[in-house]
């Protein structure tokens, strides 16, 4: 009797096959769940600029697309304004290094590394989003030899709005702007400004607004975006578009993460810069008119140059390229070839 309870209970029932098989499943859906998970990509994005700037909102848009894209295999976390350790002065290099795989940075900043990359700086080189466009069609295959070289693949551009003059008095002809302190943005500004007639200063932007009310300076050189973060209006009196040069941020990523995702992942990534990069240069125009717009609202004069300071302008600025090229004769056929390009 014994002999057969065993005998019965080693033969597999109706229930007890079931039973093997919802096991089965469920481990191989745990199987399938941990496979995916491993193979989920995460990758940590820099950007500089703090959360309510454009070029950080574009970010993040960037990042939900790509995750959309790849059907979540990669996933994109965006770090603003230094949450991650990294100065906007350092974001190629922190790529390089794979510190973070992904960083939006402006070009000019990197040129303490590669000194070309500060051309956009030249005053009347660039002037609007149009000429930014032909200027990287000349310049994107030299940048992107420069990105390869630091171990990274450019993958989009945005520029930034123009800068203009905030000044307390009216400033439309070169005579306006002589021995007027003037806060410059980078050096080719502070060379720019001087040739101009202005005595510039270079501070930190946190020093500006103090500065203004101090009556240490007169005016800063900076975008409208700037001024409106800055509140300017309590300072200054008169905004001038000078728009003597337009610069932009390019967002790359570390080779070695762009080469270790699959043909797939790279495609979909590649197909949302197609879909947003025109976007994102879209939003950048959108965010010059609004500022602008934000500055009148809270009574800010908008004046523009008369034609003579234009002319003082273009001549301080052509200067500077002839220097430029000097310094780093690799500029030399990429600007002849860009100006023939732009008609300049």
């Amino acid at each position: 009797m014994k002999m057969g309870t065993m005998v019965g209970c080693n033969q597999p029932t109706e229930e007890n096959r079931a039973m093997r098989t919802i096991s089965m499943l469920a481990v191989a859906a745990v199987s399938l769940s941990a496979a995916q998970a491993s193979a989920q990509t995460t990758l940590d994005f820099s950007t500089p600029w703090p959360d309510t700037n454009f070029q950080a909102k574009a970010a993040r848009q960037f990042a939900e697309a790509v995750a959309k894209a790849t059907d979540g295999d990669v996933q994109i976390n965006v770090f603003n304004a230094g949450e991650i350790g990294v100065s906007g002065s350092e974001s190629m290099a922190a790529v390089e290094t794979g510190i973070v795989q992904m960083a939006d940075f402006l070009l000019f900043l990197q040129a303490g590394e590669e000194p070309l990359l500060a051309m956009d700086t030249l005053p009347y080189l660039i002037q609007g989003q149009e000429q930014m466009a032909t200027f990287l069609e000349v310049a994107s295959p030299v940048f992107d030899e420069i990105a390869a070289s630091h171990n990274q693949k450019i993958l989009y551009y945005v520029p930034w709005p123009s800068p203009g003059l905030y000044s307390r008095s009216e400033i439309t002809t070169a005579e306006d702007l002589q021995g007027q302190r003037i806060r410059a943005f980078n050096p080719a500004s502070f060379e720019f400004l001087t040739k101009l007639g202005a005595a510039p200063l270079e501070m930190p932007w946190g020093d500006v607004v103090p500065a203004l009310a101090a009556g240490t300076i007169d005016g800063v050189a900076t975008s409208t975006s700037s001024g409106v973060d800055g509140k300017l209006w309590d300072t200054t009196s008169y905004f001038n578009p000078l728009q003597w040069s337009t610069s932009t941020d390019a967002v790359t990523i570390n080779l070695d993460a762009w080469n270790a995702l699959s043909e797939e992942d790279q495609a979909a990534i590649e197909g949302v810069v197609e879909e947003l990069e025109a976007e994102f240069w879209a939003q950048s125009a959108a965010e010059d008119e609004g500022k602008t717009e934000i500055l009148v609202e809270n009574g800010m004069t908008v004046t523009e140059a008369e034609d003579s300071m234009k002319a003082v302008m273009s001549e301080a600025g052509h200067e500077m390229w002839g220097s430029f090229i000097e310094r780093v004769p690799a500029a030399g056929p990429i600007i002849e070839q860009y100006t023939e390009a732009a008609g300049k």
